[in-house]
């Protein structure tokens, strides 16, 4: 089996996408539907890679992050987010994530741009 993606959006209808997508490409998904789940499942999902929704209910996604490094999380964690502001995107970086990657937006960039992060956790770049 692939790498391990954990995926949390309160959006069924994003996850079942994202885990169709992303099982099409020989990845293993966990999904969560919110930040407090994801949490709770943390020890035992032991992702690769962290994608995760930045507007959820009862906890933000830059506070499941937050919560996340200060735990010792060291994966890589992006940010799939509807929000197409900056100041929103450097709140998500100043929380932990490595990447913020803008929804919608093509599956082959997404597939891309998390096996860039795969392959090279620490490499994410700056440009989002």
């Amino acid at each position: 089996m692939g790498n391990r993606i954990l995926v949390i959006d309160d959006d069924i209808t994003a996850l079942d996408l994202v885990d169709i997508l992303f099982e099409g490409q020989g990845f293993e998904v966990v999904r969560h539907s919110n930040g407090l789940a994801a949490l709770d499942g943390l020890q035992s999902s032991k992702p690769d890679l962290i994608l995760i929704d930045l507007m959820m209910p009862h906890l933000a996604g830059q506070e499941c992050v937050r919560q996340m490094r200060s735990r010792g999380v060291s994966v890589p964690i992006v940010a799939f987010t509807a929000l197409d502001d900056p100041s929103a995107h450097q709140e998500a970086r100043q929380a932990g994530c490595d990447k913020v990657i803008v929804k919608p937006c093509k599956s082959k960039d997404l597939i891309k741009e998390i096996e860039k992060l795969l392959a090279n956790p620490g490499s994410a770049s700056e440009e989002n």
